[in-house]
């Protein structure tokens, strides 16, 4: 399971990502841009900060936590707002930004989940699980956009490594089409059914095996043996996405719980 303090640890860290990753990708002019873009990038190191003076062990009703939960509110609805014009003015081509409205997408639904979380922190509640077919909708769709977004970094001349992207786009494309059948079975039946449990096992397995492919050509660019266009921050940020995704998932998948054990909701090098 995945602790209070855990799961602000994680989100805090997921959006000054995508923070950087907006700064790094608008062009100089979009001088008011980046600089919001760095102002919420400071905003969450600070919050980062105070999070390591409140115990671990703190729970939804700590004042200490509800207090905490509250001043984080309105930085992170104050971020999904900023992506989300980004993403509006992006879709007309009226801002310099070198990522598409669909990549904003992703970000934004994982924004939009921490702010569904933090909904219930703020009253000092604690928040309601995701069933698993929408824990299914949030990130399967960030594992196949780590997917197309990996092939897309890579140097033309890294065939070998292109092909095995390929090759867990298309398995993660045809998750997202199981998933959305299986949502229809819900109309009769009760969640957790045997198929799809087995379901959730499936994809555990399979985001662990892109995990260890992605730490291999990690540790390849760290060595200069890798040609892309990318930063170690951007290839990073995989690991704590993936981690939360299989903690989350070995809730309904249990056959998962030795490895999300193992995995850890902080960036490598950041």
């Amino acid at each position: 399971m995945i602790s209070i303090w855990e799961e602000h640890l994680f989100w805090l860290g997921i959006l000054q990502d995508h923070a950087y990753f907006i700064r790094e990708h608008l062009s100089p002019t979009e001088i008011e841009y980046v600089k919001t873009a760095e102002a919420y990038i400071n905003w969450f190191g600070e919050l980062n900060k105070m999070l390591e003076n409140i115990p671990r062990t703190s729970n939804h009703s700590d004042e200490n936590m509800m207090y905490f939960s509250q001043r984080v509110w309105p930085v992170a609805k104050g971020y999904f707002e900023f992506e989300g014009k980004l993403q509006s003015l992006r879709i007309d081509n009226k801002v310099n930004l070198n990522l598409s409205p669909t990549y904003l997408n992703g970000t934004l639904a994982e924004n939009q989940e921490y702010l569904r979380i933090l909904s219930h922190l703020v009253q000092g509640k604690e928040p309601v699980p995701l069933p698993l077919v929408n824990l299914m909708d949030l990130w399967l769709e960030d594992q196949l956009g780590h997917a197309l977004l990996f092939e897309d970094l890579l140097d033309p001349i890294e065939l070998a490594a292109r092909r095995q992207s390929e090759v867990y786009i298309g398995l993660y494309q045809g998750f997202l089409v199981q998933n959305r059948i299986l949502k229809g079975y819900l109309r009769f039946k009760e969640p957790g059914f045997a198929r799809q449990r087995e379901f959730a096992n499936e994809v555990g397995r399979t985001t662990l095996e892109m995990c260890r492919y992605i730490s291999t050509m990690v540790h390849k660019f760290k060595e200069n043996k890798l040609l892309n266009d990318s930063t170690l921050r951007f290839l990073e940020h995989h690991f704590p996405e993936t981690c939360y995704f299989i903690k989350k998932l070995s809730y309904y998948a249990p056959e998962l719980q030795g490895e999300a054990g193992k995995c850890s909701l902080k960036r490598v090098s950041y």
